[in-house]
């Protein structure tokens, strides 16, 4: 594995790119990925030391996080732990997957990595792939640095709607993998409009943008 120098934003997958769940995060990050200073890279695991990187501003690592362990994809070939990965002190680590921001995995990441522990960036318990990829389409309109603007918002929605993912994913089958119809029930259910309306704004991406997440089941 290689990462060009001068890369200054990097983005690793880790999930496998047939998963359908996964579809938008994958096209997003290769969008994302078109500007001159940054870089995707598919993880296939192996080790990559990047500790001498110092124009590395981030890097957002995206796939299925381990429960109780700090990794993503650990039981298959594409595990990627703290260890394999070796970055610069000051770089800032986003991880959008389940679990990674628990006190006790987030020490992993920065002691494995070489991370600033107040540099490592996740949500402490499940997360729906579908506002991950709405993250990234605020990334797509706003830019790459502007993810600190909306890393926290989808850290905050993931927690405010995780007792709701259930209904909401029964809504998104039963309308064909349909987001804008989904995001019609959602809203008429008074979860964002009453407790949540803080969290509208988020949503509004996918009033922009559906097709990226369309069919992702």
């Amino acid at each position: 594995m290689t990462v060009p120098y001068g890369t200054r934003s990097l983005f690793i997958t880790c999930a496998d790119s047939k998963e359908k769940q996964f579809r938008g995060i994958h096209q997003l990050l290769r969008q994302l990925a078109e500007h001159t200073t940054s870089y995707l890279l598919d993880w296939r695991g192996g080790v990559l030391d990047l500790d001498r990187r110092r124009v590395l501003v981030r890097v957002l690592i995206s796939g299925h996080g381990h429960e109780n362990t700090a990794g993503f994809e650990i039981s298959s070939k594409r595990g990627l732990r703290p260890q394999d990965l070796r970055l610069p002190h000051n770089t800032k680590l986003y991880l959008v997957g389940c679990f990674q921001g628990r006190e006790c995995l987030r020490k992993n990441w920065a002691l494995g990595t070489g991370v600033a522990p107040d540099g490592v960036c996740g949500c402490k318990e499940e997360t729906e792939s579908a506002l991950s990829t709405c993250l990234l389409l605020h990334l797509l309109e706003g830019g790459i640095d502007a993810i600190d603007q909306w890393f926290g918002p989808w850290m905050l929605c993931n927690d405010a709607l995780r007792p709701y993912f259930p209904a909401i994913r029964t809504s998104y089958s039963r309308h064909g993998a349909n987001p804008l119809a989904t995001l019609v029930d959602l809203r008429a259910s008074g979860v964002l409009t009453e407790s949540f309306r803080d969290f509208d704004k988020f949503f509004r991406v996918i009033d922009r943008h559906p097709a990226y997440l369309t069919d992702l089941v």
